[in-house]
């Protein structure tokens, strides 16, 4: 069966550990359910945090952005067979329609 994608966990990678640091004080205030990790390496080779939370793709962006907060990319999260996949769902980079 597949899963919704607002239903899988999203990987939230930043522009600095400034907005890392930003977005935890902003996810624990607002009693959000989150867990900080390390980026993985299939990501990317620089060492930073990341938050990864079920948190529904929109409602992080408006929150992200009324407490301006600076976001690198965000990931799905998928797994099969012990296999973690993540797909970019969202990046800086993309051009706002």
């Amino acid at each position: 069966m597949e899963i919704n994608n607002e239903e899988k966990e999203k990987l939230i990678l930043f522009q600095s550990t400034h907005h890392s640091i930003k977005a935890k004080n902003i996810f624990s205030k607002h009693k959000i359910e989150f867990r900080m990790q390390a980026v993985p390496p299939v990501i990317s080779s620089d060492c930073g945090s990341a938050i990864m939370t079920k948190m529904e793709l929109d409602a992080l962006k408006a929150l992200f952005d009324k407490n301006n907060i600076l976001v690198e990319a965000i990931y799905s999260l998928s797994s099969q067979n012990e296999k973690k996949e993540y797909k970019k769902i969202y990046s800086s980079d993309w051009e706002v329609e």
